[in-house]
């Protein structure tokens, strides 16, 4: 029994090698003998290799498979033998068959081959034609054509248009890129290996023209020589006018040498002609190039006389930034500067800036007569604008300048008329998930009225205002790490601070009547020339002491709070809530009574602050009411009842515990004795005081109704459809 199951083992393991051996065996005959199979091709000059070994044919996507090398192929750096197809299908290839030594013939990159209608393979030739809209790649060379060759002894190819019998014309001429440059042509000849080429009708872009020519010839080095060329800055196909020149030679793309050439225009030559030529092409430069702007002249209808204006010179820093300088000299002595720039930083941020400056002289015997000095203006105009990125962004939209400035330096109708100007500078940014963080400058300048006998723009406001704010969303500070479902793991606490500078040159002043206060203001410690009105100053340094004076800050901040709801009865929600919130000040007032009316009032530099709170709660429940009918699609009416009541309280404020008030009695005009609370912190222009207690009742009563009705369609997948009928009818009020 064991000798008969040795033997069918034995018997068992032949069978299997031989049928292994069998299909191996078949699989490498079926790849050689197979021209469809994938696979690359070597360039050789041997016209023995096997037609087999000569090439592979990739199968292309959406091409007719009735035709054999619907597809594109390519030749790998270096070559590659026919049993290297195997390969491609998994199987080790013959590694006797290929020569270690690199073949001195072999392409140094690969060639890769394209064609929408048809390719052909000559094996006998070892050609392939490549027919509608071919395309051939090799290395920084791009060829297109409607009809493509390669030759595969010679490592040449060859593309030419064809003729279009529907609009009577050749299509699909040869398009040659090699780099950068690209080249139209009419027919061209092009080896792989020498580089060389012949071309017929070539048209090639350089600097703001083009040359064209009938027959040249590239060689090794990259030159190209013409005949019958021309060069032209006209874009037809039949230019107005052009360069002619019998033969010229372009070295390189650095410089075109000509021999005897002459003018043409409208196809008639005109006797001017020069013996040769030489033309070095321009280094091209994305940025520009550097040079002098040449100034306009005139004369100005508002007295300065003529001039010289906006010549100067452009610097072309490097493909980021620019920079222009350019001047104005005017002949009654008044003169300026000015220097823009334009920046960009692509896929980061793009802006520009200008700054300019001007002295202006009087331009009439009246001014001078009137002692009217001269005057200065600016301007100062910048643009930012970032690409959105990260988690930060600054932007930037900046028009400052002085009150004459459009007046007496702006032609344009509708910036000579403006009155206003505004600009802001804004930064945001985020900290991680829970904080973020934002900073913002505005300006915002009204230039005023022109006086009729100055004809200067006077008492112009200027406000400048600086606004920052911090804030941390709300966090569940008992669920850090996911809590576990506890009531009091809701609960939730954030902060918000905002800051506010302003600082203007329209002075405010202290309203010292006793008809609107009850008592009169002694002692204020102001410039009595600020009683009773405001005063507009010169927005300059000199003045910056008083306007930093009356410089107000304010800084406000709460906490959001989120208390933890919970239930009573079942069905009775009870939601507890709570705010607190403050201010900021950097400025106290300080009240001292000086007669039985009549109150002084010291301001101190000391930084203080104000808060508030109040909590309460909500309570809130459901009723529902269903009034069943049974019709014949009216199935239901149901009635929802939402009733609420909340309550607030806010304690009161202006207590002494507290120190934000201050209390002081005064005896009015008709002896009657008055008692005040005047604000520490907001001065008398807020009158009483404002933080007394209080408390909220509030409540409402919310009905909405609904019907539930049959489908109309048995077919429906739900059988009932609800329609709302009113969705909110609300009754509420305060106590």
């Amino acid at each position: 029994m064991l000798e008969l199951k040795r033997k069918a083992i034995i018997i068992s393991s032949v069978v299997a090698a031989f049928l292994l051996f069998s299909t191996v065996a078949c699989v490498q005959q079926r790849s050689k003998g197979s021209g469809k199979n994938q696979g690359k091709l070597k360039s050789s000059t041997s016209a023995k290799q096997s037609a087999d070994s000569l090439l592979t044919v990739q199968k292309q996507t959406g091409a007719d498979t009735s035709r054999a090398g619907q597809a594109g192929a390519s030749v790998p750096r270096g070559g590659i033998n026919a049993d290297s197809t195997l390969a491609g299908k998994g199987l080790p290839a013959d590694s006797t068959a290929a020569d270690t030594l690199k073949n001195p013939d072999d392409l140094e990159n690969t060639v890769e081959y394209t064609a929408e209608d048809s390719t052909i393979m000559d094996a006998v030739l070892k050609q392939v034609h490549l027919y509608g809209n071919a395309e051939v790649n090799y290395g920084t060379i791009n060829l297109k054509a409607n009809y493509i060759r390669l030759n595969w002894v010679t490592n040449e190819v060859y593309a030419v248009g064809t003729y279009d019998s529907t609009a009577k014309k050749m299509a699909g001429e040869p398009i040659f890129q090699d780099g950068p440059e690209t080249y139209n042509t009419k027919e061209i000849r092009y080896n792989f290996k020498s580089k060389k080429a012949l071309i017929q009708g070539i048209v090639t872009q350089e600097g703001d023209g083009n040359i064209r020519g009938e027959k040249v010839k590239k060689d090794t080095e990259g030159n190209f020589y013409i005949r019958h060329s021309i060069y032209t800055t006209c874009n037809l196909t039949h230019p107005h006018y052009y360069i002619n020149a019998p033969k010229i030679k372009m070295v390189n793309k650095k410089q075109v040498i000509s021999g005897p050439f002459n003018l043409v225009i409208s196809d008639v030559p005109l006797p001017i002609a020069l013996p040769f030529g030489f033309f070095p092409f321009p280094k091209k430069k994305e940025n520009g190039t550097s040079g002098i702007i040449f100034p306009t002249y005139g004369e100005e209808p508002n007295g300065r006389g003529f001039y010289l204006r906006d010549g100067g010179y452009y610097f072309a820093i490097n493909e980021y930034v620019n920079a222009i300088l350019t001047g104005q000299i005017y002949s009654n002595g008044s003169w300026g500067l000015g220097v823009q720039s334009t920046y960009i930083r692509r896929y980061q941020y793009s802006g520009n800036l200008s700054l300019r400056f001007n002295r202006n002289k009087p331009s009439d015997e009246l001014q001078k007569l009137l002692k009217i000095g001269g005057t200065n203006d600016f301007s100062i105009v910048w643009s930012h604008a970032p690409k959105p990125r990260g988690n930060s962004q600054f932007s930037a939209n900046v028009n400052v300048s002085s009150n004459t400035y459009n007046q007496q330096q702006e032609f344009n109708v509708n910036k000579y008329t403006s009155n206003v100007a505004s600009s802001s500078v804004q930064y945001n940014r985020t900290f991680g998930q829970y904080m973020r963080a934002a900073a913002s400058l505005r300006v915002n300048q009204n230039f005023g009225q022109i006086n009729p006998r100055t004809q200067r723009r006077e008492n112009g406001k200027t406000n400048v205002s600086s606004d920052f704010s911090f804030g941390v969303n709300q966090i569940a500070p008992f669920a850090l790490k996911g809590g576990r479902g506890r009531w009091y793991e809701s609960f939730r606490l954030g902060l918000d601070f905002s800051g506010n500078y302003a600082l203007a040159n329209a002075l405010t002043a202290v309203d010292t009547s006793y008809s609107r206060l009850g008592f009169v203001v002694t002692d204020a410690k102001i410039d009595t020339s600020r009683l009773n009105k405001t005063k507009i100053v010169s927005f300059n340094l000199n003045n910056l002491p008083d306007m930093l004076k009356d410089a107000q800050f304010t800084g406000r901040y709460s906490l959001p709070i989120s208390l933890p709801n919970f239930k009573v009865l079942r069905f009775v929600n009870i939601t507890p809530s709570m705010s607190l919130s403050g201010e900021v000040f950097t400025k106290q007032y300080r009240y001292t009574k000086t007669g039985r009316d009549s109150i002084r009032i010291d301001t101190l530099n000391k930084v203080g602050t104000e808060y508030s709170y109040n909590f309460g709660a909500g309570m809130n429940t459901r009723f529902y009411g269903t009034f069943f009918f049974g019709g014949k699609r009216l199935e239901a009416i149901r009635h929802t009842v939402i009733p609420s009541v909340s309550f607030t309280y806010t304690p009161d404020f202006t207590g002494d515990a507290f120190g934000f008030y201050e209390r002081i009695q005064v005896t009015n005009r008709k002896g009657e004795v008055r008692d005040l609370s005047l604000s520490r912190f907001r001065g008398v222009s807020s009158g009483a005081g404002n933080g007394r207690a209080s408390s909220v009742i509030s409540f409402s009563l919310n009905n909405s109704f609904e019907m539930k009705l049959k489908t109309k369609s048995d077919t429906a997948a739900q059988q009932f459809e609800k329609v709302s009928l009113l969705d909110n009818l609300s009754i509420g009020g305060e106590l």
